[in-house]
């Protein structure tokens, strides 16, 4: 059973993004979340997501958080 429904995945925003509009997509095997913008991932651990920004899994070619398009740094 998974724990992120539809309506929370609506509701599920990248936290380093500073305008709060970058949206988190749910892999298809709900084992990560997706930053449609950065590209960053987070973890989900037994249904919960975990979206804590040192647990996150940078992309390819980032080598740190402050890389990324959505890092309040890069606004």
């Amino acid at each position: 059973a998974h724990m992120i429904t539809p309506e929370m995945s609506d509701i599920l925003l990248c936290p380093l993004d500073p305008q709060r509009e970058a949206r988190l997509v749910v892999d298809g095997g709900y084992t990560t979340l997706l930053c449609g913008r950065c590209r960053v991932q987070f973890n989900i651990r037994e249904g919960f997501p975990s979206l804590l920004t040192d647990e996150a899994t940078l992309p390819d070619g980032a080598s740190n958080l402050r890389e990324l398009p959505c890092h309040p740094t890069r606004q």
